[in-house]
């Protein structure tokens, strides 16, 4: 765990897809911090998430709303879905019982909101600052707290090892961290986090301008429209071979059906009366007329030619919207996220 304390401070650290441990001393400096941090990442494009316990309480939600005058573009940055608020009262109930059940629902939703954002060509950062931990900490529910970070640095390994640049920041009170009976706590804690940035350091908001500003390099760029080319091929494969497999169940059926009512025909009694008293005129007519096979695919085709026609036009119409609707598609996600 890297630690950016007041003393050998380097301000070419850079953070992404990161689990942060921010240490405070004074509540509204620490607010006012994340607001500076929310308002840098949504210049930036990236998806600023805010969940606090306080958005339960109805005096704080009117304060939210007066952020509107703080936090850049904020009208425009909602409607976007730039920037979201979750009242984390109910992820603080379950973390206090020990269900982290609510957490992997809220894993899988960060997730697929990246994925979405990388398919619309957004910027595929994410940063999500709670207080769940936080709350328990203050609360001295160290237990609970621990089991909490130590699930998310879990989750964080499994983000970085599938590229998926998620950040996330727990503000915890220094006041605590620096209670004796709280030290070993503030160890297993510390532990479960990538770094440790206490905002009194005064190049602490620098690090997390480097996490959100970061740019690409090249190799990121060739990377990534790569892993988009082979994605689309693969799409492209599982889609024809799905229309291989709709056309051969199609043909399995009425193959079988035709089968059945020769079958049948011939298995009646009837039938085969009068097969047996003109089968020796079939097989001269057959003899006769080398092309009746195919006179009776004639007379079946142009029986039902116009269906015929109507399902080529269909057909031909499918495959040409299918070709446009991917060709859309590539165009909206080939482009390399803007940094």
């Amino acid at each position: 765990m890297r630690y950016f304390g007041n003393t050998n401070t380097n301000t070419n650290n850079h953070l992404s897809n990161e689990h942060i441990m921010l240490l405070y001393e004074d509540r509204n400096k620490c607010n006012n911090f994340i607001i500076d941090v929310i308002n840098e990442g949504l210049r930036n494009g990236c998806l600023c998430i805010y969940a606090s316990l306080d958005i339960d309480n109805s005096k704080i939600i009117s304060g939210i709303d007066s952020l509107s005058s703080r936090i850049f573009n904020y009208k425009s940055n909602i409607q976007n879905e730039n920037l979201k608020f979750i009242n984390s009262k109910p992820y603080f109930e379950s973390a206090l019982k020990g269900d982290l059940k609510v957490f992997e629902k809220l894993k899988s939703e960060l997730e697929y909101l990246l994925y979405r954002r990388i398919s619309e060509g957004k910027k595929d950062k994410i940063l999500i600052i709670g207080d769940v931990a936080c709350t328990l900490y203050e609360n001295r529910n160290f237990r609970e707290c621990i089991d909490l970070e130590k699930w998310w640095q879990e989750v964080q390994s499994d983000w970085k090892i599938n590229n998926k640049d998620i950040t996330v920041v727990c503000p915890h009170p220094n006041y605590v961290v620096k209670e004796q009976s709280a030290q070993k706590s503030k160890n297993k804690i510390g532990i479960f986090h990538n770094a440790t940035i206490d905002i009194e350091n005064a190049y602490s908001f620098q690090y997390f301008y480097n996490l959100i500003a970061k740019n690409s390099n090249f190799d990121d760029l060739v990377n990534y429209q790569q892993t988009i080319k082979k994605t689309m091929k693969e799409i492209k494969c599982n889609f024809m071979e799905e229309q291989n497999s709709i056309i051969n169940t199609y043909h399995s059926i009425y193959s079988k059906q035709l089968d059945e009512i020769i079958d049948d025909s011939f298995n009646n009694p009837k039938t085969m009366e009068e097969y047996s008293n003109t089968c020796s005129e079939i097989n001269q007519n057959r003899m006769n007329n080398q092309n009746n096979t195919t006179g009776i695919i004639n007379n079946i085709m142009d029986k039902n030619m116009d269906t015929f026609l109507k399902s080529i036009e269909i057909t031909q119409k499918f495959y040409r919207d299918v070709v446009k609707s991917y060709c859309n598609s590539i165009k909206g996600i080939k482009k390399f996220p803007e940094n």
